[in-house]
Order: structure tokens, then sequence, then C-alpha cells
């Protein structure tokens, strides 16, 4: 008896979408692991937006719901004009180049490691140098220290949480493919 997949396409859009905004909305209040936020995985949860949903109209409801979440909760003892200034848009930039990133890993004809490390590398590089050289530059701010100490302050953080965050991705949708492939060959029994 061949079993049918009920499973709709745009169901599976929506439980994708669901699971995004649900970590975005737990991780992007705080940039930092709290005891109330884990630390923020806004970058690789666009980067794996751009591998499941492709659309340019999901990007733009992720960042609309990024850019609202800042404006309504800033972090402790800091103003919203700490956030939102020109350094802000280096930020956007950033996630855009997210997107096309994981955009681009989902049109390769292999999902393999070889690839995801290849173009998740550059994703975290160009992400980090993007948002921090443009926070440091455009900001406003005046900095005590030079551009170099700057990026060295910030990158250990950055890049062991967004590469903890790109494993479990990889492994998820590893996962996630083989759960569909064994449910694709067991409908053809």
């Amino acid at each position: 008896m061949k079993k049918i997949n009920h499973l709709p396409e745009n169901l599976k859009k929506v439980f994708i979408l669901s699971l995004l905004t649900f970590f975005i909305l737990l991780t992007r209040g705080s940039h930092l692991l709290t005891s109330f936020n884990l630390p923020d995985a806004t970058f690789v949860l666009l980067f794996a937006g751009g591998i499941l949903l492709k659309e340019y109209k999901w990007l733009t409801y992720f960042l609309i719901l990024s850019i609202g979440i800042d404006f309504l909760s800033p972090p402790n003892g800091l103003e919203n004009s700490y956030i939102f200034n020109l350094g802000y848009v280096g930020l956007m930039i950033s996630y855009f180049v997210s997107w096309f990133l994981g955009r681009y890993l989902s049109q390769s004809s292999i999902f393999s490691i070889a690839n995801y490390v290849y173009i998740g590398t550059f994703f975290i590089m160009s992400s980090y140098l993007i948002s921090t050289l443009t926070f440091y530059y455009f900001s406003g701010l005046e900095s005590q220290v030079s551009v170099t100490s700057f990026l060295a302050s910030y990158y250990q953080e950055f890049f062991i949480v967004n590469i903890i965050y790109m494993t479990i991705l990889f492994i998820s949708i590893k996962f996630s493919q083989s759960l569909m492939a064994r449910n694709n060959t067991q409908s053809y029994e």
C-alpha cells in the first residue's frame, strides 16, 4: 500500500518560519548569554532562512522582526541611540549577506560538509567584519582603541557562538534530510 505524504509544502514553510521566529525571539534580546537569553543567533538563523526559505519576502520579515526587537528591547543601560546609528546599516548589510550565502549554499547540487564549511566560514567571517567594522567606523561613538584591538576584543565570543550554532544547524538539516529520505523510501514500498 502506498503511503501519501500529507505534509504540504506550505505547512513546512509555516513550521520553518515559526521555528526561526521562535529562536530569534529567544536569542535576540541580548548579545550575550544571560539567565534569560541565549547568545544572539540572528546571523545563523538568517543563514538558515536563506537555505530553507529562499524567498526575499521572508528576509524582509526577519529584518523587520530584528529591528522591532532591537527597538523595543535595548540592552540594559543603553539607549536606542547607541543601537540605531549609521553603524546599524552595516548590521543590516551583514544580515543580507547571511541570507544570500544561505541561498547560494542551498542552490549547490550537493549539501556536503565541505561546501557547508567553506561557505559557512566565509559567512561567519564576512558577517563579523561587516557588522563590527561598520559599527566601529560609523556609529559615531569615540573608541579608545585601534580598529584591530576593537576587532580582536569581540572575535572569540562571536566565532565560538556562531560555530556552535552552525554545527547545530548542519546536524539539524542533515537529520531532517535523512528523515525525509526515509519517509520517501517508505512511501514507495
